[in-house]
């Protein structure tokens, strides 16, 4: 069945973002080092609630125990400009972004496009860096939609649910 995929063309910013289940899902992506199933596989031990609110509108993102990602997707080379997994505000963005991928509650552009103002407006990346990121993670779409049962991401179907709440204005 075809999702109904919203873009949100007049998102400029991110305003901030929460851990619903407090605690839990930050102590969950601290420790992703001791919970790696293979390099740059990293397997969540807790399922993570997150809600990020824009300036147009705010996105849930659950992930159940056992979701598996890759930090930022990309070779190892890039890890001296942008890290595989960095802060805990990074790899909210890299899990934010990768659960985007799966749910689909956002078409394409948008979910790059939320990546970079996350980056710029709580990762504090410049504008370039930022841009740069969106940039590469637009030049393919193979990586967005539901996996395929031959990659490595497939244990990820049924595990994810993500949705995009438009803000009421006026």
């Amino acid at each position: 069945m075809k999702r109904n995929l919203i873009e949100p063309m007049k998102m400029k910013k991110v305003l901030s973002y929460e851990f619903v289940d407090c605690d839990s899902g930050r102590k969950c992506l601290s420790r992703l080092e001791t919970t790696r199933k293979e390099a740059r596989r990293y397997n969540l031990d807790e399922p993570i609630h997150l809600v990020v609110k824009t300036d147009v509108g705010t996105l849930h993102v659950k992930t159940l125990a056992g979701f598996i990602f890759d930090g930022r997707s990309g070779p190892a080379i890039v890890d001296r400009y942008v890290p595989n997994l960095g802060s805990i505000d990074e790899r909210v963005a890299w899990l934010m972004h990768d659960a985007l991928g799966y749910g689909q509650s956002l078409a394409f552009k948008p979910t790059n496009r939320i990546l970079r103002y996350f980056l710029r407006d709580i990762c504090k990346y410049g504008l370039v860096k930022s841009s740069l990121v969106e940039l590469a993670v637009g030049a393919s779409k193979s990586w967005y939609g539901p996996p395929k049962k031959t990659e490595w991401c497939y244990a990820n179907v049924g595990r994810v649910d993500t949705m995009w709440v438009p803000s009421l204005k006026g």
